[in-house]
């Protein structure tokens, strides 16, 4: 890998050899991929799209229209991912108000008109040491990644993050499996250790020698530590409450947490079995259920240990669900029930569990004992169960699959540009 430095003719090129220095506890990020004008008139601010830097010149970058709303949802998971120890805030909204960074997405025709200099890179951010534009606007070129890559979730967050990175005060690193390095499958996420930079050093980094970076070390004073912000919020948007289901049925939920790697796992509560599906978006489906009545759990555990749980009661073949709710209390076809625990719980951080959107007490207990003797003796459950239980004590399912082996990346080129203002590529 290649580093170059090119400075105009007398001038002098100096990166701040500073510590980096200590902002807001809060960043906030907005990943827009829509298309945008970017403009030089307001030096460095997201809020008028400007964006200034030696090698940049004016455009508009595409945007990344072709990803639907599952794989939007999947890359806002891989974001928020990369940065748990941190208090970054992602959104897909353009704040109305405050401070934020932007990052943009493009493609090849946009990097050759933004960056004609550099040569197509998939990140591309402002050179920043001490973080003293406060907000960036940075580039993610998905055009950039071969034809293959460009929907690979997990990749493009990583570039993405590299190229927040820059602003934020960082340099490259010569390793794989770390943000800033060169990407792998399971390496979506900043460093913790003093790993030695991919070219000479430009900035101070805290608690390594020259020529070294610990990324975190250097993020934790610029974007603040992760605080607890309560518990996820849960919906189970298919099936409906108290619904007529077929022996095959999809189980759709959302769940909602600022923070990442939210641990998320249906249970069939009468069946005693549960399957994870911690990427989202959040579906599992269902094979073979037997006639009666189930409960459907979907349980969201944050990395402060903050629990919420929503369920839903649904009858298979026959209409058991008829009445159930007026016999527990409640009206009939009423939202699915949530209860959250934990630290972040509407209790004040209580263990005992508090009763949140749904109400009164859990409908399950009831559904629980009529489910368990509706299917005893209904025979047993073609193809596979899940969890550890036998295939004819619960319910088969099939479940989509994510992901992929570890892929080391290739390697790609670094160019610095020059004078007050630069861009830095990867």
């Amino acid at each position: 890998m290649t580093f170059l430095r090119a400075c105009g003719v007398g001038s002098v090129a100096v990166l701040g050899l500073l510590l980096p220095t200590v902002a807001s506890a809060q960043r906030t990020v907005f990943l827009n991929l829509e298309q945008q004008a970017i403009n030089t008139n307001s030096g460095n601010d997201p809020s008028l799209d400007s964006y200034a830097s030696t090698s940049f010149m004016p455009g508009t970058v595409d945007g990344y229209p072709a990803l639907d709303d599952a794989q939007r949802a999947e890359l806002m998971y891989w974001f928020k991912h990369g940065t748990v120890p941190f208090d970054i805030h992602f959104t897909f909204e353009r704040p109305a108000v405050g401070n934020y960074d932007m990052l943009v997405f493009g493609s090849e025709a946009d990097n050759g008109e933004l960056f004609p200099d550099l040569g197509c890179s998939a990140s591309i951010g402002l050179a920043d040491c001490t973080d003293t534009d406060v907000e960036n606007i940075s580039f993610m070129f998905w055009g950039c990644t071969p034809d293959n890559q460009q929907e690979d979730l997990p990749r493009l967050a990583f570039f993405g993050m590299t190229a927040l990175g820059f602003g934020w005060g960082l340099e490259p690193v010569g390793v794989s499996g770390q943000i800033m390095g060169t990407f792998s499958q399971a390496g979506v996420e900043f460093g913790d250790t003093c790993v030695a930079l991919d070219n000479a050093a430009n900035c101070t980094h805290i608690g390594c020698t020259t020529g070294q970076q610990n990324s975190t070390a250097d993020l934790t004073p610029i974007v603040g530590v992760r605080v607890d912000d309560g518990p996820p919020v849960v919906t189970i948007d298919s099936p409906a409450d108290l619904s007529v289901v077929d022996p095959n049925v999809q189980v759709v939920a959302t769940v909602d947490d600022q923070f990442g790697d939210v641990e998320v796992v249906l249970e069939i509560v009468e069946a005693g079995q549960a399957l994870e599906d911690h990427v989202p978006p959040h579906d599992w489906g269902l094979t073979n259920i037997p006639e009666g009545m189930w409960t459907l759990r979907v349980n969201a555990t944050d990395v402060d240990g903050n629990l919420t749980t929503a369920e839903v009661v649904v009858c298979v073949g026959v209409d058991l669900c008829t009445g159930v709710a007026d016999d527990a209390g409640s009206s009939s076809g009423s939202a699915n029930e949530t209860t959250t625990s934990g630290a972040g719980s509407s209790d004040g951080g209580d263990d005992d569990d508090t009763t949140g959107t749904g109400g009164g007490d859990e409908s399950s207990g009831g559904a629980a004992s009529t489910a368990a003797s509706a299917s005893a003796g209904g025979g047993g459950i073609s193809g596979t169960g899940f969890g550890n239980n036998d295939a004819d004590t619960g319910c088969g399912c099939t479940q989509r699959t994510r992901g992929a082996d570890a892929l080391a990346g290739a390697l790609v080129v670094l160019v610095l540009g020059a004078r007050r203002r630069v861009s830095r590529r990867r």
